[in-house]
């Protein structure tokens, strides 16, 4: 089905998007290939904050674009999540390095029962330079550690940008921070809500484009907001 045609979606697929003109054409086209192949029920929406290109390829793509122009991946998601009108949510990076294939079996898990299911890159394959050595070996490891530690998590891949979750879970989860620390504030409410969490390998690939991560300021990001928490 047609992304842009879907009155009552079942799926929503959330792409947060800031200057990612050289990748966003082919993640849309490929969730569109994957949401025609199995006739799911879905709508995809780019929330968008780019200074490039961007808006104009989603348009052009048919699907819903919401430009808000906020700074942070948190916001990207909070604007998604206020449009979107499906019973299930998607996220990925709009970059290129997760494969949308993975869209059934997440949307499945929920239907079986998970509340939030979120990627490991680590249990998947991690091709050659797609992360940083720092952040393969010390940085996503460590925080990930630290959130089991201080909130009995089982979690192995807090910082994995594919996840889905049901809609209705999300009022439960208040969801509140803009930035990198969202991806840890959503696993951690999650834990204190007891909610249901299910974790599937993944693949990562190298990104298409300039990253906008930055290692120190995100990475304490995460940090502080995990020792404010706890």
């Amino acid at each position: 089905m047609s992304s842009s045609s879907v009155v009552h979606p079942e799926v929503s697929i959330i792409l947060p998007c800031r200057n990612e003109e050289d990748a966003l054409g082919k993640c849309i086209r490929d969730i569109q290939n994957i949401v025609s192949n199995e006739s799911m029920s879905a709508e995809i929406i780019v929330s968008d904050s780019s200074t490039d290109r961007s808006p104009e390829i989603a348009k052009n793509a048919g699907v819903h674009l919401i430009k808000h122009d906020k700074d942070g991946y948190g916001n990207a998601y909070l604007e998604g999540f206020a449009f979107a009108q499906g019973e299930y949510i998607f996220c990925a990076d709009a970059d290129g390095t997760y494969d949308f294939k993975e869209i059934p079996r997440f949307i499945n898990e929920l239907k079986s029962g998970a509340d939030l299911v979120i990627g490991n890159r680590f249990e998947g394959t991690i091709e050659k330079n797609a992360m940083p050595w720092a952040h393969q070996f010390i940085g996503n490891p460590l925080l990930s550690y630290i959130l089991r530690l201080f909130f009995g998590s089982s979690v192995q891949d807090a910082h994995c940008g594919m996840r889905a979750i049901k809609k209705d879970v999300l009022p439960q989860l208040s969801l509140q921070t803009t930035g990198m620390e969202f991806a840890s504030e959503m696993i951690i409410k999650a834990i204190k809500k007891q909610i249901t969490i299910k974790e599937l390998p993944v693949n990562y690939n190298k990104r298409i484009g300039v990253s906008k991560l930055r290692t120190l300021t995100d990475g304490w990001r995460h940090m502080r907001f995990m020792l404010l928490y706890s």
